[in-house]
């Protein structure tokens, strides 16, 4: 069915709340906890056209970087007169004169997730599929707070962002992507809305109806300004009436500073090997990355850092569960690295383009490394890379990440 495209692409637009993490490779049991249940469940609930809208159930966790996930929010109750056609009725009057259908929604009866909207909208130039979700981030928002940094173009090939810091503390992010290389043919706008209070509104558009081919114009249909006129409209205010944010600092671990990450993976590189940090920013806690290059063989390698990882849990369980079908090994200073390759696709694994070592460390703390051949993480090729897997598990094994 068309949404079932739809339904795909809107899982790979997701991937700027983490935008420094290559989320098919760096992958962990929070994330995939989380993000897993809720997004069957919702799907599930949707089925058939609408599987494309449980994307909205994404946004009932919180999902920090390095994996560790905290409830958001808690619903104490619901509120009939915020229903699925509630949320499409307020997202039709915020848009342009133009034809809707296509449409679907969720109140505040909705079993995960905040109060979301689909709908197919045509201004006569072309349908795009537009989807509006609602939800609240934990408190205190920070650089760490996914959503609100732009997204850093070595992972996704992006037209342009930009993030406003409103007066009143809030922050809006409007990005516009490109079609990923081996990915989906559309072009997909974004906007996130944070309020100072840890509300959160986003939109995302299309310029196709299903997500897929064929497109139907060559731009999604909001301009940068009308998608932030929608998502910091007032008009959302009662959405959030319905469910409480919690104040209290999410149970996660100090996540290292891109440059300590750097700055640690440098003095563990051999020497010899020319490293470049990049020129855009990286902001993202717990994350950062740098291509290497070896005899004119340039990787870039994207690092996750997390200090005691999982420790509420079992995390050497948790962690050794991670390593079904790949290659789980120890170390004599008493770590455990689970190494693997992946291809272009998970249905294709070969040649590899990608290659993955993933360590948890005797004091707890996780360190994946991923090192893609080429100097983006969304365009790899095949060839040798820079680095030998035993060369990137010793890189994340090594003593000197532990906090």
């Amino acid at each position: 069915m068309p949404f079932d495209n739809a339904f795909s692409e809107l899982l790979r637009d997701a991937a700027d709340l983490a935008p420094d993490t290559p989320g098919d490779v760096l992958a962990d049991a929070g994330e995939r906890l989380g993000r897993g249940r809720v997004l069957r469940r919702r799907a599930a609930t949707a089925a058939g056209a609408c599987a494309a809208l449980a994307l909205a159930g994404l946004f009932s966790v919180a999902i920090q970087p390095g994996g560790v996930t905290a409830p958001a929010a808690s619903r104490p109750r619901t509120n009939p007169a915020i229903t699925g056609q509630f949320m499409i009725d307020t997202l039709t009057s915020l848009l342009p004169p133009g034809r809707i259908d296509d449409t679907y929604g969720e109140g505040s009866s909705a079993p995960q997730g905040g109060p979301m909207a689909h709908v197919a909208y045509d201004d006569g130039h072309g349908a795009s599929a537009i989807t509006l979700s609602t939800d609240w981030v934990a408190l205190p928002i920070s650089a760490g707070t996914q959503g609100t940094q732009c997204p850093d173009p070595t992972e996704r090939p992006t037209e342009g962002c930009t993030r406003t810091v409103g007066t009143d503390g809030s922050i809006l992010v409007i990005e516009k992507f490109k079609p990923e290389p081996g990915g989906g043919p559309t072009s997909t706008w974004t906007a996130i809305w944070t309020g100072p209070d840890g509300r959160r509104v986003r939109l995302d558009e299309m310029n196709s109806r299903t997500a897929g081919p064929p497109l139907t114009r060559a731009e999604p249909a909001l301009s940068a300004d009308q998608l932030a006129a929608v998502v910091s409209s007032p008009a959302w205010n009662p959405v959030f009436e319905v469910f409480t944010t919690s104040t209290n600092t999410p149970a996660s671990p100090q996540l290292p500073l891109p440059s300590a990450i750097l700055s640690t993976a440098d003095s563990l590189l051999p020497s010899g090997i020319q490293r470049d940090h990049g020129s855009a920013p990286q902001t993202t806690p717990g994350m950062a990355h740098l291509t290497v290059t070896v005899d004119g063989r340039t990787s870039l390698l994207s690092i996750s850092v997390t200090p005691h990882w999982m420790k509420d849990h079992n995390p050497r369980s948790l962690f050794n569960n991670l390593a079904t079908g790949q290659q789980l090994t120890h170390t004599q200073n008493g770590a455990d690295v689970i190494t693997s390759t992946y291809g272009t696709t998970k249905s294709s694994p070969t040649p590899p383009v990608r290659w993955l070592a993933d360590a948890l460390l005797p004091d707890g703390t996780r360190v994946s490394i991923s090192e893609n051949n080429g100097t983006t993480g969304y365009d790899a090729q095949p060839g040798t890379p820079a680095l030998t897997l035993d060369q990137l598990t010793t890189l994340a094994t090594a003593p000197a990440w532990q906090q």
